[in-house]
């Protein structure tokens, strides 16, 4: 409390903190707001993300599997290549 507001009439001195603190909620329920969109923003784009990141799997499985059945690769290479992916991840780690 400032000291101004110590010589002022309690009641208005009350009044007076009452407000700060009412502005000071509504500009907290402004921050976590924005904080919210801002969150909801970027699940989006990781919904987004993990959706491409699964379409580009299953592209890659397809090519692979296609490159196998016409002899151009051989499988134990692509069962090579998986198990390094699968070292290297992240997720199974």
């Amino acid at each position: 409390m400032s000291w101004g507001r110590m010589l002022l009439p309690r009641d208005l001195g009350q009044q007076i903190e009452i407000e700060d603190i009412e502005d000071d909620v509504v500009r907290l329920r402004a921050r976590l707001h924005s904080q919210a969109t801002v969150d909801r923003s970027h699940e989006a784009a990781m919904l987004t993300l993990r959706g491409e990141v699964t379409d580009l799997q299953l592209m890659v499985a397809e090519l692979a599997r296609l490159l196998v059945a016409g002899g151009t690769l051989p499988a134990e290479a692509v069962q090579r290549i998986v198990r390094g992916l699968e070292r290297s991840s992240p997720e199974t780690k």
